[in-house]
């Protein structure tokens, strides 16, 4: 913390409002010493409360949540130390040796104001050395190796640092890179197939382009140049000529480069063998952003198949015994499913009769036009206009459950109820489609209105976040800036070159 920041003139600063018993507690201390941490930091104190208590109503409650986690870990620094009393019992059967660990919480210490981390105890019976104990019972445990976990992206930053990749300014923004430009999704990030393709080229053609030695290197000599220890023009000359080296590795190797980026960015969206030609079907993108199935062999071959309009494909490892072709599963959020095999979807759409239900809203009356239910060949389902394309009315309609036409009829729309009956679930009384689905549309279009109120809100709080950045920016900062953007530009001008 600051050296003039007294620990407990702001802990008093928090008695009388949410965190009194905590602040109370703490004062009643002798001293108020802050623990400190294994590392000293230069760039930043400890985030720490001010002692400016906000007003509860003005923040939301992700906020506030923040914020009592900020105050608590405070006084957390200041607090006790909590103490345990740990036993371990070590036991020989035969040749085999058996533990147990056992633990108990002998003062409460910093759980008292941080209440955070688990304080569960483990009794273990009281047992002298040399005590002979019975075998009661035995059992096997069947368990497999699980991989290790992703990396989440503070983990990632605590790798990047102690690989020397980046700086404390550059780390994040890298991450948020790597999103922007599509090599990197979810959280935990998660490589994309375009980025798996990239890196695989780069190895076997440049691979001093994705070796963290080369970006480690560059790294610490713009920061030698921002604390003096090194010329701009002796880095800036080295650094062009390791560029120019790379780049002339990848020219000398440009087509094969794309012919491999080519095929390892099919292999992600590979199904299977073509029913009309030698090729392969692939998950495609049409020009609207919509996914279909077509085949590679395209324009010779045109044989597609319709995927549903909801969600992004994902190529599963499963696939299909009548058509070999593997399983597709849509990420749609929440509303995440699995297609399965494209071509028996369209086949049951093929072999499905469509189901009237009543008149059409749109052209009943006048040209006697039919709703009924359809199933599509992208397994989505629907109730459409029998007369189209002539009248192309149509409401969505649940993809999965089985569908009941009921003998109730909506006054408004002279329509049959519907109800949709899953397996794990209680039957979905659906109700009128054209009623049904105006219900639906007027929450979503609330929602949509308040998401988009929330994201302008969120804007405006980034805007002042980075006005207060730029404002406290050190000088050490703007150097280093300016001095990473003399190498990009450097950079820049030996790709010209």
């Amino acid at each position: 913390y600051p050296d003039d920041l007294d620990p407990a003139a702001l802990v008093a600063a928090f008695t009388g409002s949410a965190f009194d018993d905590a602040a109370t507690q703490l004062l009643e201390l002798d001293e108020l010493n802050p623990t400190r941490g294994d590392e000293a930091t230069t760039d930043h104190p400890p985030i720490h409360p001010t002692g400016e208590l906000p007003d509860r109503g003005e923040l939301s409650e992700d906020e506030w949540e923040i914020y009592t986690l900020i105050v608590r870990r405070f006084f957390a620094t200041v607090a006790e130390p909590a103490t345990w009393k740990r036993l371990r019992v070590v036991a020989t059967v035969g040749n085999d040796r058996l533990k147990a660990n056992g633990r108990r919480l002998t003062s409460e210490g910093y759980y008292a104001v941080y209440p955070y981390p688990s304080t569960t105890e483990t009794q273990l019976p009281a047992l002298a050395e040399g005590d002979q104990l019975e075998i009661v019972e035995t059992q096997i445990d069947a368990k497999e190796t699980q991989p290790p976990r992703r990396y989440g992206q503070s983990r990632l930053i605590e790798t990047m640092a102690d690989r020397g990749l980046g700086t404390k300014a550059t780390r994040h923004r890298t991450i948020e890179k790597l999103y922007d430009r599509g090599y990197i999704e979810s959280d935990p990030p998660r490589p994309t197939a375009l980025a798996e393709a990239v890196v695989e080229a780069a190895e076997q053609f440049a691979d001093r382009v994705v070796s963290e030695e080369m970006t480690a290197q560059l790294e610490a000599d713009m920061t030698a140049i921002a604390q003096g220890e090194a010329t701009l023009e002796a880095v800036t000359d080295r650094s062009r000529e390791m560029l120019r080296e790379v780049f002339a590795e990848l020219r000398a190797s440009r087509e094969a480069i794309g012919e491999q980026l080519q095929e390892s960015l099919k292999d992600d969206r590979r199904l299977g063998p073509c029913p009309e030609s030698e090729h392969d079907l692939l998950v495609r993108q049409s020009g609207d952003g919509s996914y279909f199935v077509g085949c590679d062999g395209f324009p010779d071959c045109q044989f597609t198949l319709p995927l549903p309009s909801r969600g992004e494909p994902l190529v599963l490892a499963e696939s299909c015994d009548d058509h070999e072709l593997n399983h597709v599963k849509m990420l749609a959020g929440r509303e995440t499913f699995i297609h399965g095999c494209p071509r028996c979807a369209a086949a049951a759409a093929d072999d499905t009769e469509d189901e009237p239900i009543g008149p059409c809203p749109d052209c009943g009356a006048s040209e006697d036009g039919s709703l009924a239910v359809k199933r599509l060949r992208s397994g989505s389902r629907m109730a459409g206009c029998t007369r189209y394309p002539a009248c192309e009315y149509s409401l969505p309609l649940p993809r999965d459950g089985q569908l009941t036409v009921t003998d109730t009829i909506c006054d408004e729309h002279t329509l049959p109820e519907l109800v949709i009956d899953a397996d794990a679930d209680d039957p979905w009384e659906l109700g009128c489609p054209v009623c049904n689905y105006q219900a639906y549309k007027s929450q979503s279009d609330t929602e949509q209105h308040a998401n988009q109120n929330a994201t302008e809100n969120k804007k405006k709080d980034r805007n002042k976040d980075e006005n207060k950045e730029s404002t406290n920016a050190t000088a050490d900062d703007e150097k280093l800036e300016q001095t990473e953007e003399e190498m990009r530009q450097l950079e820049s001008q030996s790709a010209t070159e």
